[in-house]
């Protein structure tokens, strides 16, 4: 092995014991895990002199700008793109496109003017520098968002606009570069940059989706095998990218963005349910080595000597990037605020962190040493590096203390009583189980009943306070939103039963559970809740309806129909037998337990008539329907059945996937 092979994976392992011994530290001490990287970053750099760590490398700025750009950023934004709520996407499609194209070059313009009439920056490397700077890492924000339980639209809203600004951020600096590099008149100038960067775009976009739809074909072609699928999708990720750039001359990031969001928008995959769990593991898994990487290199580049030179231009650019942060936040946001459903402007609290998250990461890093590259300027690097660093480490730390402030850390009264309804229930559940020990050989020395006994006190603790919160802390209203959040959460359990089952195919089940999601964000955040469909939202499309007014329904979309409606029944039954159950056991109102009951009987009725109405006018599609989610359910249980014997070493994989195939097409 040669000596610059070593020291690459010697830099490779040296950072992976990084990452992971600051994970548990970033939970021990409250610090945002990014920063103990880019600290542990500038720790590596101090010693290296001392004691030779390999890491020349990646202190090389052509090495470090490439394994950025062509490495850890696809990773990146493809592990993003790929794990999107799609149906929340769509919802803010135009928040978010306001955010990541008008914003970026709000932020871009902002940057730039300030910079240029502050410093001693020309115009065109003012322009550069707020071109790279725009793009924003949000994770720490993101972060903070899901602990406080902020609506599912604001969360979306903030991650779709750090994907797509990282990918317009990019395409716009390099359109910059050609631009200037041509030295043209200004109108020319201003009509060509724009002609390039609709045309790197758009490039980017159909390449992106054009290989996304060929996997997934492929995918459908070939046997089902988790490393060839995982394979696969490293291939997409990184080609499409190497393709858009090398070949057609488009933005690399956007064909990558498009191909990871093709792909979210077409779950379930088309391969089966393990291989997607292991799919999904392993980009997570690369994205938080990628993630580490970054934050470590930044560290590596921190030099403190050029942060003293450059810190008073550094400290403009820093005030001039929160400037054009807070007109994002508070001018512009307020103006698309009205988030889908949500039916008023978005509250203050979440603007104040939206506007501290607007932190600067990996994109800058890699643009600003691809900048420097080309230009040989180092002190845009060292500039970059400083407002990398600080707003980092200023913005990371002010998170936390901001939302105690803001008191937004405080749980709602319902999450404190679902909390205590899972704690009842666990302390329930495991006295029960103790119940069969009591007869056993374990009950010679009394342990089980000691158990059991230690036990009754804390179950009637959790009563008690439950007790208090429903009489004392909530009225009738919120009693009704805590059995309504509930009796929804209990129902997308009964459905993974199904679904578990074999009952119910993966795309049902995950229709109807976003279905309930939707339900439940609407009773939390008080907005009104969306009307459930017997179709899912796609198939009740203004272009289908208009289809079914002038044409026969297609079968598969009555096949459908009937599968979600045999699910529902299935499921509203299960949950009105527990309503009756909670209402006689824990005195809830009657009132109250009635008007959810009416919800859900409602639901079923709706549900009863559909499957009705299919069975008498298709009562082929019913038969075919009912005989396949039987089948599905057999072949389940039996293969259930056939994993008990691999796991205890009593029969191969390979002799389990033959029987398998086998019972496959005898059933099927």
């Amino acid at each position: 092995m040669s000596t610059s092979s070593l020291s690459i994976l010697l830099a490779f392992f040296i950072f992976l014991l990084a990452a992971i011994i600051t994970k548990p530290m970033a939970k021990i001490t409250k610090i945002p895990h990014s920063i103990l990287l880019i600290l542990t970053g500038m720790l590596l750099h101090s010693i290296q002199p001392h004691i030779s760590l390999p890491l020349d490398a990646l202190k090389t700025k052509e090495f470090a700008h490439d394994i950025i750009l062509l490495i850890l950023l696809p990773t990146l934004v493809f592990e993003t793109a790929y794990n999107l709520d799609i149906r929340k996407l769509i919802a803010n499609r135009l928040p978010i496109f306001v955010l990541a194209l008008p914003g970026v070059l709000i932020s871009t313009l902002v940057v730039a003017l300030l910079v240029y009439g502050l410093t001693p920056l020309d115009i065109q490397v003012s322009l550069l520098l707020g071109a790279i700077l725009s793009a924003t890492d949000p994770s720490a924000v993101i972060s903070a968002f899901r602990q406080l339980g902020a609506p599912k639209d604001l969360i979306m809203l903030v991650e779709g606009e750090s994907l797509f600004n990282d990918a317009t951020a990019i395409t716009l600096t390099k359109i910059l570069i050609v631009v200037f590099a041509l030295g043209t008149g200004v109108s020319s100038t201003l009509w060509y940059g724009c002609y390039l960067f609709l045309l790197t775009l758009g490039g980017g976009i159909v390449c992106g989706w054009l290989l996304a739809r060929g996997l997934l074909l492929l995918w459908k072609k070939l046997p089902d095998d988790p490393f060839l699928e995982i394979s696969l999708s490293l291939l997409l990720a990184f080609g499409c990218y190497l393709f858009a750039e090398e070949v057609l001359h488009a933005s690399g990031i956007v064909a990558t963005t498009t191909a990871g969001i093709t792909l979210a928008m077409n779950t379930p995959l088309p391969i089966s349910r393990h291989s997607q769990q292991y799919l999904n593991h392993f980009w997570s898994y690369l994205s938080f080595i990628a993630t580490a990487s970054v934050f470590l290199i930044v560290g590596l580049w921190v030099d403190l000597s050029l942060i003293w030179e450059n810190a008073e231009i550094s400290l403009i650019v820093l005030i001039t990037l929160w400037l054009s942060r807070a007109l994002i936040a508070y001018v512009l946001l307020p103006q698309i605020g009205r988030i889908q459903r949500q039916n008023k402007v978005t509250p203050i609290e979440y603007r104040h962190l939206v506007f501290i998250g607007g932190m600067r990461g990996a994109v800058t890093m890699a643009l600003a040493m691809g900048l420097v590259t080309l230009l040989g300027n180092e002190n845009l690097l060292s500039i970059a590096i400083n407002v990398v660093f600080f707003s980092t480490l200023i913005q990371g730390l002010l998170i936390n203390p901001l939302t105690s402030h803001l008191c937004l850390k405080e749980q709602d009264i319902n999450d404190k009583i679902a909390t205590a309804e899972m704690t009842l229930s666990t302390l329930q559940h495991g006295q029960k189980a103790l119940e069969p020990l009591l007869r056993s050989q374990f009950s010679q020395n009394n342990a089980p009943k000691e158990l059991s006994e230690r036990l009754t006190p804390l179950i009637e603790a959790q009563e008690k306070q439950l007790h208090h919160w429903f009489n004392a802390e909530i009225g009738p209203i919120g009693q009704w939103n805590r059995l309504m959040l509930r009796s929804s959460s209990l129902e997308i359990g009964f459905l993974y039963q199904l679904f578990d089952q074999g009952l119910i195919s993966t795309a049902i089940y995950e229709e109807l559970k976003n279905s309930l999601d939707e339900q439940m964000e609407a009773i939390r955040h008080q907005y009104a809740r969306p009307h459930f469909s017997i179709l899912p939202q796609r198939m009740s499309s203004v272009f289908q309806r208009a289809h079914a007014y002038f044409h026969k329904k297609p079968h598969h979309l009555i096949d459908q129909e009937y599968e979600i409606a045999l699910a529902r029944t299935i499921s509203c039954n299960s949950v009105l037998t527990e309503l009756k159950k909670w209402t006689d056991e824990e005195q809830i109102p009657v009132a109250v337990s009635k008007n959810v009951e009416k919800i859900w009987l409602g639901w079923l009725e709706s549900c009863a008539d559909k499957m009705q109405a299919i069975e008498q006018q298709h009562p082929d599609n019913a038969r075919r329907i009912q005989r396949k989610l039987l089948v599905s359910y057999l072949l389940q249980a039996e293969n259930d059945h056939l994993e008990q014997y691999i796991q205890q070493y009593l029969i191969s994989e390979d002799d389990a996937d033959k029987i398998k195939d086998t019972l496959k097409s005898q059933q099927g």
